[in-house]
Order: structure tokens, then C-alpha cells, then sequence
């Protein structure tokens, strides 16, 4: 059973076709607010609000309750990740895919293997609550409503890992430390490098000895941080108000059969705020936004019965608001590198120990026995705003006596977000951090002195290296192996020496001189990828419900509706090689930041019942 099951599993792996990583993604996936639903709130309403012929004030009071859940999660991992399958492996992987992420960067062994499954789903539960208040007694067509939804919302990626290959390789002395880092301090799969777990037993560094026993042993610290950023957590999920709207409107055309008014919106956020810590963490609101806006409403009765119990009726409402700038952390990608928040970064320090040189060149930096995934370094304090929210409803109408039908279509647009940089140009931490790929860090030195064999800490960066893998080994782990640990194909590289004396590839004698880097290539913010998104819905619905008309005082009224809501994915660019992020006036003002825009919004259903009563 055991044997069926790895075969069954490996025929799996070697059947699923992945996309090459070109594909832009987003490090956020934000959501329509709960609370912005126009079509919701004028349901079952033609009877209740902006009515003719009224000279005292009036109003009506409403809870919807409503259930809706996302049904399109391949789109949702498409923004995410670029594809809902992810294939995991190492970098000497026989016969490697070559669209595999690098398992290496997860502090996995080289011969590690996996396939990740996504289906992400947005639950939501809400009871929507909706005043509407007529002020004829006081201006014949004046009214305003408010709006607050109170929202239970979860969300879960369901990432769901097959291991294939644990894997049992250790990483050679010079990979990632002085001596060989052995497969038992490396972690047990993706999925636990993305919960933001690392090597060293919750210390996060690992301590080695060099030359053990002898009168020159000496130890030396490797740290490696865990992800802090856009991690993988289970679900979770949030419950509060999402946000309160607010609407003070007047009517210019007020007559039985038809109108025409313009409101004043304004929404406070109450929901939660974003943080960066997770990938998929419950958005619950508007992402904290203030908006201010306007809108537009008017319907036109078309038909009405000759005794006047029936009729048919068009109705449209436009509502455009502007998101105003909210303060929040965020993580990204660089430029031209898809989920290069996953690759893994080496830090560096101007400190050179060992006289270290390239080809008789001094190293102006030196590996400072540091790793990092790159989101931990990319995580920047920003300011997002929008300049445009539109929520379109064009609806019909029909009545016949206490007994009603709507059935419409809603058009949700957001327009893509503007990020800003705050003015601490110093945040960044430049020349400090730079991209390892699948370069070795040290070399070892040569000749006959006492000496023989020590480590020395490279320059050795690879600019090049994408999440599917570095240049020495290649995409594919066609490169032998016995090239690939010389080096050669890092930045810039030289051979490496320690002063007058050869550094090799590791500690065997007669082994092959490495390579360094002179000079190392850094990631600086200009090569930060500040992608935004912006979102476009289409939405049918349809509602039915009953008022009991004959009632005076208090008219009750009761409602059942559904919704379905197609959202679109797509990017407006194919790559983003331009990123001018810099701030060229500290103190006084920053750059837009750039980066690219991606279409990202969510495909779902909901279902509801309304029941309210007018006075």
C-alpha cells in the first residue's frame, strides 16, 4: 500500500505541468468591503424610501442577514502565487522541473521534493444593518441613511503539502556554513519554512567548531531568520463592524413615477487593520480606509396597471468614493522577480576579514554570517490610498400589491491603489543585503601553513538567481556538480584568494579554487517591486419580498435574495524591470513608489434574507 502510494504520488509530480514564474503576483490580496453593496441595500426598498407626496419625516429600519462565500480559488492563488499548484524542489534534484521553486531557500536539503496545493475560500456572515431617515417636514426631498454591517469573515489558503522526497543530503561545508550543515538542522518541509520557522532550534543561529581538538579550534555562528512577512497560517477569521456608511442626499425630482438625487457619502472604518504578517490574513472592511464621495440615484416608473396595483420600474444608483491614505506595512517582491519575497537573502558587512580578494582585487564586503528570506527585508512601512471606488446598480422593479421583485446588476470597480514611501530614507538598509542563489559563502584555505582548510567568508552574490533556482547549478541541476561548487557563475566573479593564498571549494586536497564576487551586487530599493492591485467585479442578483401594505404606523416587510459576483484576474504589465522608488528629498517629500498593478478581485455567491419595517 505504502509502495502504490509514493508511486502514485511521484506519477503526480512528474504529470503536473506549472507555468514558469513570469506571471506577476501580489504579496496582498485585498477584497471589496463587505459593507460596500449597493445592491443589498436597495433591495426590497422601491416601497420604503425617497417617496412622493410625504410632508412629515419617515423612515425605515432593516437587518439583512447574509451568508457568502468565495467558489473561484484558483483565481485567488493565481494573484497570490501564479498558480494553485506549487512544485518544491532542490537543487540537485535528478531531472529538476525547472519551474520548481528552489527548495534550498527554505532550509530544505538539495534533494528535497514536494507539491503544494491551493484552495483558497473567503467565508463571510454578516447582518447588515440600514436606516433611512425622509425629511420632508423640513425640505421636501431631503433624507439620509446609514449603514453598518456586523461581519464574521474567514479566510483559509488550505495550503496542503505532499511531500515526495524528505530528502537526505546534507549542504556541503560552504554552502550555507563553515562546515557541512547537516540534514537533521534543516526543516522538515515548505510548509514549515512558511509558518516562519528557521534552523537553530528556536535560537535561529547554528554554532560550529573549526578544527575541533586542535590548538587553533575557534567557532563560528551562522544566523538564519525565519519569515516575518506573508507567511502561511490555518485559517483565521474575524468578527466586527466592518464599516459605518453614512449618506445625506437631497432629491431635485421628486414625482411618483420618477426622481432624480444626489447624495454626500462618508465611511468610517471600524474594521480590522492590514497587517503584513500573513498572506491571507481576514480582511474585514474597507482595509481601514476613510472614503468620501457621492452618488447618483433615480428610477423611472415605466408601466403601472389601470388600477394602479401593479407596475414595473427601472432604478439606478452610482456611488463614487475616493479611499483616503491609511498607514500600513507591507512586503514585496523585487523588480522582475516573482515571489522573490520567498528567495533567500545573505547579509554582508564592510568589516573584510582574511584579506580577502578577487583576482588580487580587495573585497569591498564580506559575508557577515547572516541569511534572510527577502520579504523580511522588503517589509516597508507605506502610505495607500485610492483615488477611485465605483459601485454601479442598475435594477428593475415589479409590484404587485404588497408583493415585489427586483432583479438587477451591480458593476464594482476600484481603481489601482497608489502606494507612497514614507520620507525615512535611511529605513532601507542599503549595501547591507544582497540575493544568494545557490552560491557558496566560503571558501577554504589552501597551501601547507597551519592554516590549511580554514574557512573564509566570500562576497559571493547572485543577482541572477530567481525563486526557480541560481546559475551555478542551473534551473534543471544540469550543470555537474563539480562546476557548480567553483562559483563561477556568481556576480562579478573572480577567483578568490586570501591574500596571496588560493580559497577552494572546500577542504579536500587538490580541490578546485572558488570564486568571489568583486564586487557584490546588493538589493537596494530601487529594485523593490511595490506592486498594487485594483479590482473589477460583475454581479447578477435577485430579491423577493412582501410588505404588508395594510398595516398604518408600522409596516412590516420580509425578503429572500441571492448574488453572484464574477471578479477578474489579470496584469497590466509582464514584468517590472523600471522601478525608480528612490526618495530624492528626505524630510520634505518621497516618490510614488512603483511598481506594478494587478487586477485582483474576488469570485463569489451570497444569499440573504431582509426584514425591516417603515414608520
Amino acid at each position: 500500500m505504502k509502495q502504490h502510494s509514493l508511486l502514485t504520488l511521484s506519477l503526480l509530480l512528474s504529470s503536473i505541468a506549472l507555468h514558469a514564474t513570469t506571471k506577476q503576483v501580489s504579496p496582498k490580496y485585498t477584497i471589496r468591503s463587505q459593507g460596500a453593496n449597493a445592491a443589498r441595500r436597495i433591495v426590497n426598498s422601491t416601497q420604503h424610501i425617497k417617496l412622493y407626496g410625504e410632508e412629515n419625516w419617515y423612515g425605515t429600519f432593516s437587518l439583512t442577514p447574509e451568508y457568502s462565500r468565495s467558489f473561484d480559488g484558483k483565481e485567488i492563488a493565481k494573484c497570490l502565487f501564479g498558480s494553485d499548484c506549487l512544485k518544491i524542489q532542490g537543487s540537485r534534484v535528478s531531472g529538476r522541473d525547472e519551474n520548481a521553486f528552489l527548495a534550498d531557500y527554505f532550509y530544505l536539503p538539495t534533494d528535497f521534493s514536494s507539491v503544494v496545493s491551493l484552495q483558497p475560500r473567503i467565508q463571510n456572515f454578516l447582518v447588515d444593518m440600514y436606516l433611512f431617515v425622509g425629511l420632508d417636514e423640513f425640505v421636501e426631498g431631503l433624507y439620509f441613511w446609514l449603514q453598518a454591517p456586523v461581519t464574521w469573515t474567514k479566510w483559509d489558503l488550505d495550503f496542503d503539502e505532499k511531500v515526495a522526497a524528505a530528502g537526505v543530503n546534507a549542504h556541503a561545508e560552504g554552502y550555507f556554513t563553515p562546515n557541512e550543515l547537516t540534514r537533521t538542522e534543516l526543516l522538515s518541509d515548505f510548509t514549515s519554512f512558511m509558518q516562519g520557522n528557521s534552523p537553530g532550534a528556536g535560537a535561529s543561529a547554528i554554532v560550529q567548531t573549526i578544527n575541533a581538538g586542535q590548538e587553533n579550534e575557534f567557532k563560528i555562528a551562522t544566523k538564519f531568520d525565519g519569515l516575518d512577512c506573508a507567511k502561511v497560517c490555518r485559517s483565521k477569521a474575524k468578527t466586527q463592524i466592518s464599516e459605518v456608511r453614512a449618506a445625506l442626499g437631497y432629491n431635485f425630482l421628486l414625482e411618483e413615477d420618477y426622481h432624480l438625487g444626489l447624495e454626500l457619502q462618508v465611511v468610517a472604518p471600524t474594521g480590522n487593520d492590514p497587517r503584513a504578517d500573513f498572506l491571507f490574513a481576514p480582511q474585514n472592511g474597507n482595509d481601514n480606509h476613510w472614503e468620501l464621495g457621492g452618488a447618483l440615484s433615480t428610477h423611472y416608473t415605466f408601466w403601472r396597471s389601470d388600477d394602479e396595483e401593479s407596475s414595473w420600474g427601472f432604478y439606478l444608483d452610482v456611488n463614487l468614493t475616493h479611499m483616503f491614505n491609511n498607514h500600513q506595512t507591507r512586503c514585496f517582491d523585487l523588480c522582475g522577480k516573482p515571489l522573490s519575497r520567498y528567495m533567500l537573502a545573505e547579509k554582508l558587512t564592510d568589516n573584510v576579514q582574511n584579506n580577502l580578494q578577487g583576482d588580487g582585487v580587495d573585497a569591498d564586503y564580506q559575508f557577515a554570517g547572516e541569511y534572510a528570506p527577502v520579504a523580511n527585508i522588503t517589509k516597508t512601512d507605506v502610505d495607500v490610498r485610492v483615488s477611485i471606488q465605483a459601485d454601479l446598480v442598475a435594477m428593475f422593479n415589479y409590484t404587485c400589491g404588497g408583493w415585489s421583485w427586483d432583479l438587477g446588476y451591480n458593476f464594482w470597480a476600484r481603481s489601482c491603489e497608489k502606494i507612497r514611501l514614507n520620507c525615512d530614507c535611511s529605513a532601507f538598509p542599503e549595501n547591507t543585503w544582497a540575493l544568494k542563489g545557490d552560491a557558496a559563502v566560503y571558501g577554504y584555505v589552501g597551501g601547507t601553513d597551519g592554516d590549511v582548510g580554514n574557512p573564509v567568508a566570500l562576497s559571493a552574490t547572485m543577482n541572477n538567481a530567481t525563486i526557480n533556482g541560481g546559475d551555478n547549478f542551473g534551473t534543471t541541476a544540469s550543470i555537474p556538480v563539480a562546476d557548480g561548487i567553483q562559483n563561477s557563475n556568481i556576480d562579478n566573479a573572480q577567483l578568490a584568494t586570501s591574500g596571496a593564498t588560493a580559497l577552494n571549494v572546500n577542504r579536500e586536497m587538490g580541490a578546485n579554487q572558488t570564486h568571489t564576487s568583486i564586487q557584490p551586487v546588493f538589493i537596494t530599493q530601487d529594485n523593490i517591486n511595490f506592486a498594487r492591485t485594483k479590482g473589477i467585479s460583475n454581479k447578477l442578483f435577485s430579491h423577493a419580498g412582501y410588505t404588508w401594505i395594510n398595516k398604518n404606523d408600522w409596516v412590516p416587510y420580509l425578503g429572500v435574495g441571492f448574488e453572484v459576483e464574477w471578479g477578474t484576474t489579470g496584469n497590466n504589465c509582464d514584468d517590472c524591470d523600471d522601478c525608480d522608488n528612490s526618495c530624492d528629498e528626505c524630510g520634505v517629500d518621497c516618490n510614488e513608489a512603483n511598481g506594478n498593478c494587478l487586477k485582483c478581485a474576488l469570485t463569489q455567491w451570497g444569499i440573504w434574507t431582509k426584514v425591516g419595517v417603515s414608520f
